[in-house]
């Protein structure tokens, strides 16, 4: 089953261990048989700036070209959690209502306020602290098991 709306993933900087890369390819490989994805590593330096500054930085890159009629949804350790069967119907909802979703990852020190508020959801992978990079792959590999339970297949057991 395809799906017609668009997936941007925007993260602040590259991506930078080998094997996040790999599990990318991987996971963007298998996530084009069900939608339009778009990974857009955006430029945003930091050397030699405080949190805020960095976080403010990191918001500026993020947010810059976003279009209004996209959703945005902030990948933050304080928002909604969702089992995978949760998170399958979510995105399905969300898919109905708008052309373009764009799931933003926070670098180091997380995501800026101005970017929560922007937000029209906030999504928590897990309670724990993750990496900008591993954070990247945990959400590919939900997404691609939310298109698989959507579309009656069986990756999701």
């Amino acid at each position: 089953m395809r799906f017609p709306a668009k997936i941007y993933i925007r993260l602040p900087g590259r991506l930078k261990f080998p094997f996040v890369r790999e599990g990318v390819q991987f996971y963007t490989s298998r996530l084009k048989h069900y939608i339009k994805l778009e990974l857009e590593e955006r430029k945003a330096p930091s050397k030699g700036k405080e949190a805020e500054m960095i976080k403010q930085t990191e918001a500026r890159a993020l947010l810059s070209g976003l279009d209004p009629s996209t959703k945005l949804i902030a990948l933050d350790e304080r928002g909604k959690s969702f089992g995978s069967l949760e998170f399958a119907q979510f995105l399905r909802k969300t898919l109905e209502t708008a052309p373009k979703l764009c799931f933003v990852i926070g670098g180091a020190f997380g995501l800026a306020e101005e970017v929560l508020l922007k937000a029209d959801h906030r999504l928590s992978l897990s309670h724990m602290t993750l990496n900008h990079e591993l954070a990247l792959l945990v959400l590919l590999e939900q997404l691609y098991r939310a298109f698989t339970i959507l579309s009656g297949e069986p990756y999701h057991k």
